[in-house]
């Protein structure tokens, strides 16, 4: 490592990050650079989001206004 960086926390999300990095037997450092390095990795958007497939749940009826607004707007169908 060869580039320091200062990130000013309150004190709730220092906790917490202590907490995890004693947690996984690591330093506080380490942790914040995973964190870092995940949230900014180039992920196609499948692998970002394909946790939520599946997840939406509509009401069963088929003319509620959401619905509706939906069926107007969706340019597939």
């Amino acid at each position: 490592m060869s580039t320091t960086l200062t990130v000013r926390t309150d004190e709730a999300l220092s906790a917490a990050l202590r907490q995890r990095a004693a947690a996984q037997g690591k330093t506080v450092s380490r942790v914040v650079r995973e964190i870092l390095e995940e949230a900014l990795s180039e992920r196609p958007m499948g692998l970002r989001a394909g946790h939520l497939k599946g997840r939406l749940e509509v009401p069963a009826d088929g003319e509620d206004p959401w619905r509706r607004q939906l069926r107007e707007r969706n340019w597939r169908s």
